[in-house]
C-alpha cells in the first residue's frame, strides 16, 4: 500500500497530471482525482468525472466483475493487479483498456489508484486481423482451385481440400510428400526444371500433366511463387484442366478433319469451277466454228460499245455473209457446207488481228468486232478477208466461195450509235453488197 501525506499530497497530485497514461484515485465509489488524459480518453470534462457514477463508465459485460475486484481489493484481498476490460465514453462508444491497479492512502484512507492503457486500436486490429485469417482460411479450404505451399525441394507444407476433389489425395497425405506423388510418370522427369526456374526465377507457370489417386489423367495450370526469407517457401494455385485440354484434343483432331475436308471441297469447287468456265464457254461457243456464237456475240458488242464510248476509241463491226452457201449445200450436202463453214471460221481467225473478236451469228453468217479500229482499218480488214478467202479453195477449186461483208464503225467524232444501231447499220451495208454482187452477175 502506497501512503501520500497531507503535507506533500499536492505536490503527488501534480506528478499525477504530468503522466501522460489516464489516471485517477477512486474512493468511496466516486473519483476523488482524475488528470486531463483520462478526460480525454471519456470525453467528460474533469469536474463531470468528480461527479458522475463511476460504473456507468464501465461497460455492462464488465461492470461486476471490476466492482466486486475493486471491493476486494480495498479490503486488502489479493486480486490481479492489472488486467482488459471494456468502458464507455461519453459519445457510447466502446473502448478497450488495459487498467493497473494499486491501493494507496489518500485522506488518510484506503483509495485505489488506476492507470489505464488504451488499446481499442490494437483490438480492433487483432480483431481484423483475426477476421482477415478466418476469411482467408475460408477461402483456402473453401476455393475451388488446388492452393499449396511447399518448400524448396518441393516438400508440401500445406495444401487446401480441393486438392481432394480434383486428385483423390487427402490434403494431410500429402504433408511433407514431394510434388512427383500425383505427377504423370511421363512429366516427372520436369519436376527438377520446375524447381530450378521458381528459385532462380522467383515464378514458374505453365501447363502440368498429372494422375489422380485412382489412376486418371489430369491436367491443370499452375503459377508458383517463391517467397524468400529465413525460411523461404513457394505458395501457388494450380486450376483443373482437363476438360479443356481433352476438348483442345477433339477440337484438333476435328480441325484436322475438317481441313481434309475443306481440300476435298476446294478440289471440288475447282473442279466446279472448271466445269462452270467450260459451260459458260459451251454456251457461248458455236460447236461447227469454235468462234463465239449469237449471244456471245451481242454481249460483246454491248461490252465493247460501251467502253468505247468511255476511252473514246474507235469500234467497227462487220458483218459477213457466205453469199454462195446455198450452192455449197444443194451440190455438195449439208457435210460439206460444214465443213466449209469451219474452214472459212479458221480463215476469219488467221486473217484477223488478234485482239479482234470473232463470231457465227446465222447460218451462213460471221461477225466481227474490230477494236481500236477506226473506218480505214475496217476497210482494209473486209478487203483482205474478200482476197484471201474467196481465193482459199475450201471444198476443191470446183466451188469458190464468195463473201458480202458490210462495215459499221463507232467514232468518237460522230453522233454515237448504239450497238442495235451498229448492227442494223453494218448488216444494211453487207445486204447493199450482196446485191451488187448478184447485179454484177446477172
Amino acid at each position: 500500500m502506497v501512503t501520500t501525506p497531507d503535507w506533500n499530497r499536492e505536490e503527488f497530485l501534480l506528478c499525477l497530471e504530468m503522466v501522460p497514461l489516464p489516471i485517477y484515485i477512486f474512493q468511496d465509489n466516486s473519483f476523488r482525482f482524475v488528470n486531463r488524459r483520462l478526460a480525454e480518453l471519456t470525453g467528460y470534462t474533469r469536474e463531470e468525472l468528480l461527479r458522475i457514477n463511476v460504473w456507468d463508465l464501465v461497460h455492462p459485460e464488465d461492470r461486476e466483475l471490476l466492482f466486486e475486484r475493486a471491493r476486494r481489493r480495498l479490503a486488502g484481498e489479493d486480486v490481479p493487479a492489472h488486467y482488459e476490460f471494456k468502458a464507455v465514453n461519453r459519445q457510447g462508444e466502446v473502448l478497450h483498456v488495459r487498467g493497473y491497479f494499486s491501493v494507496i492512502h489518500f485522506r488518510s484512507r484506503p483509495a485505489i489508484l488506476g492507470q489505464l492503457l488504451d488499446v481499442t486500436g490494437e483490438k480492433r486490429l487483432l480483431e481484423e486481423l483475426q477476421m482477415a485469417e478466418a476469411r482467408l482460411r475460408d477461402i483456402f479450404d473453401n476455393v475451388n482451385d488446388i492452393i499449396y505451399l511447399h518448400d524448396p525441394e518441393g516438400r508440401f507444407l500445406a495444401v487446401n481440400r480441393a486438392v481432394e476433389r480434383i486428385t483423390g489425395f487427402l490434403p494431410h497425405e500429402l504433408q511433407g510428400e514431394r510434388i512427383p506423388t500425383f505427377l504423370h510418370p511421363t512429366v516427372k522427369h520436369l519436376f527438377g526444371q520446375y524447381l530450378k526456374e521458381v528459385t532462380e526465377k522467383g515464378v514458374a507457370r505453365g501447363l502440368m500433366r498429372g494422375i489422380t489417386r485412382d489412376g486418371k489423367e489430369i491436367f491443370w495450370e499452375y503459377q508458383s511463387v517463391l517467397f524468400k526469407g529465413r525460411q523461404p517457401f513457394v505458395r501457388g494455385i494450380a486450376r483443373d484442366v482437363t476438360e479443356q485440354v481433352r476438348m483442345r484434343r477433339e477440337l484438333k483432331e476435328y480441325l484436322s478433319l475438317l481441313e481434309e475436308q475443306n481440300k476435298r471441297l476446294s478440289r471440288l469447287n475447282e473442279e466446279l469451277a472448271r466445269a462452270k468456265e467450260a459451260l459458260e464457254k459451251m454456251v457461248r461457243t458455236d460447236p461447227l466454228t469454235g468462234l463465239g456464237n449469237r449471244l456471245a456475240f451481242h454481249e460483246a458488242l454491248e461490252r465493247e460499245v460501251n467502253r468505247a464510248k468511255r476511252y473514246l476509241t474507235p469500234l467497227s463491226l462487220l458483218i459477213i455473209d457466205v453469199t454462195n452457201f446455198k450452192a455449197i449445200n444443194d451440190t455438195r450436202g449439208h457435210p460439206a457446207g460444214d465443213r466449209a463453214l469451219a474452214r472459212i471460221g479458221k480463215l476469219l481467225r488467221a486473217n484477223c488481228r488478234q485482239c479482234d473478236l470473232l463470231f457465227r451469228i446465222g447460218g451462213d453468217e460471221f461477225a466481227a468486232l474490230l477494236v481500236c479500229a477506226g473506218e480505214e482499218e475496217a476497210r482494209v480488214v473486209a478487203d483482205r478477208l474478200r482476197r484471201r478467202i474467196t481465193a482459199e479453195t475450201v471444198l476443191g477449186p470446183e466451188v469458190p466461195v464468195a463473201l458480202s461483208i458490210g462495215a459499221a464503225t463507232l467514232d468518237s467524232w460522230r453522233e454515237p450509235l448504239a450497238a442495235e444501231d451498229l448492227i442494223k447499220l453494218a448488216d444494211a451495208r453487207m445486204y447493199e453488197e450482196k446485191r451488187r454482187q448478184k447485179t454484177a452477175v446477172i
